[in-house]
């Protein structure tokens, strides 16, 4: 059944764990009222008729090939195909013969446990745990399971196999030096077109996703302010999209990076004109048939413009890391580094940079000890000559930079902060006044 049980550690609250009734699981709130309140309703909830279903006995290869229809309208392209690679690579080998409500938390976590034997990446690891654990909570909603094997299947405080450290972030991102940068920018504008180029270096002194730089329309861009506005995504289908984040947001542009624009569009409006047109088309980049770039084609140029000025292996990708670090690199503040990438959390942008962000600085340290010595006190406690030498009281002006403790002020009457002989009357209370005590207690103290 269901248990309730103060937390141990620090941190304040009350834990329900409910994981032994169907559909259970555990939950911090802060009260116990709200603890109680809690476990009455899940108990309440567990004792209600399950839905009925027809095919209890599908097996997991079964299952998947319906999440997969279900799904396919609601997730993007790329999420869906990722799912379903993952199912094929790695999940159904070992589990699609097994019935969905005979798997259990220990074949999760062997299969796990397998992956990163054979030589997996954690982040690999991550995913498949990941995928299984979506489809498997729809399955719990379908009403064919009863708890999800694969929801947090690994105990707090040990090692899961999927588990990344901030090692493992750190090598996942690379950034280019700035000779580097040079470099492939110098290649870049030899060998391709103008508008190639261009979005070549909107990646890198943008620092947008490669699928938000591929959507630029003509009418985010303000060559007078000199800023960009992000609103949308291509996907590798084509597909157009929101944010990542799903919001907007307005980026700054280096002042070589108006210049290309600028020129772009000189250019794009002297060829329409050759041709008879009135305007270009509202895609910055587009292509021949008139339609934003794909970002998987453009990381294929990109690739050939490496392999020509000789650099090592970067993703396209890398010219967004290469813009975070070089932005850090000039002292730049979290807050304006995570606006300019389209973070929605600076957490986002410390997890993944702050091996960037300066570690410590002894002048910090040593200009605020300066500023504090050279304060002047609102108010001196002891009296000090000009020299710096303590004065006896006698010696001490008589202004109100000072004051002795225990003596009266100008009204005669004994100051505040005078110690009293003594506290309180017979009983030892710190009731000052005997007259308010109560007769009763007085007697009996």
């Amino acid at each position: 059944m269901a248990s309730i049980r103060k937390r141990r550690d620090r941190k304040a609250g009350w834990v329900v764990d409910c994981r032994d009734i169907p559909g259970g699981r555990r939950l911090t709130v802060k009260t116990r009222e709200q603890a109680e309140l809690l476990r009455a309703k899940m108990i309440q909830e567990s004792q209600q008729a399950a839905p009925a279903v027809q095919d209890r006995d599908i097996t997991l290869d079964a299952y998947a090939d319906r999440w997969l229809v279900q799904i396919a309208s609601s997730v993007d392209e790329r999420t869906a195909k990722g799912y379903r690679d993952t199912l094929r690579l790695h999940i159904r080998p070992i589990l699609g013969r097994v019935m969905l409500r005979w798997l259990l938390r220990g074949h999760c976590k062997a299969l796990l446990a397998n992956k990163r034997a054979e030589g997996l990446g954690k982040n690999s690891v991550r995913i498949i745990r990941a995928v299984l654990s979506v489809m498997l909570s729809d399955a719990v909603d379908d009403g064919i399971l009863f708890v999800n094997p694969a929801l947090g299947i690994n105990r707090k405080g040990r090692k899961n196999p999927d588990s990344i450290s901030q090692v493992d972030r750190k090598r996942n991102v690379k950034a280019m030096t700035h000779q580097q940068l040079a470099t492939f920018l110098a290649f870049s504008s030899a060998r391709c077109s103008r508008k190639k180029h261009t979005l070549h270096l909107l990646l890198a002194d943008g620092g947008v996703r490669p699928g938000e730089g591929c959507a630029v329309m003509w009418d985010d861009y303000d060559a007078a302010a000199k800023t960009i506005r992000i609103e949308r995504a291509v996907t590798d289908t084509g597909r157009i999209k929101d944010t990542k984040t799903g919001d907007s947001r307005e980026v700054d542009l280096s002042p070589r990076l108006v210049a290309a624009l600028n020129d772009l569009r000189t250019e794009l409006e002297a060829n329409a004109l050759a041709d008879g047109h009135e305007d270009i088309n509202p895609w910055v980049f587009a292509t021949r048939a008139g339609k934003p770039p794909r970002p998987h084609r453009v990381a294929k140029t990109f690739r050939k413009v490496l392999v020509a000025a000789g650099l090592p292996n970067f993703r396209l990708y890398d010219l967004r890391h290469t813009y975070a670090s070089h932005l850090i690199a000039e002292h730049a503040d979290i807050a304006y580094v995570a606006k300019q990438l389209g973070h929605a959390k600076m957490t986002t942008t410390l997890l993944f940079y702050g091996h960037w962000f300066p570690k410590g600085n002894r002048g910090y340290v040593e200009q605020m000890g300066s500023v504090r010595t050279a304060a002047v006190p609102l108010r001196c406690p002891i009296p000090h000559d000009d020299a710096g030498v303590l004065l006896d009281a006698e010696e001490a002006p008589n202004d109100d930079s000072w004051h002795h403790f225990g003596t009266t002020n100008e009204t005669g009457a004994p100051d505040l902060s005078e110690a009293p002989d003594f506290v309180g009357g017979p009983s030892r209370t710190r009731t000052l006044d005997p007259l308010i005590k109560s007769q009763l207690l007085y007697q009996l103290s």
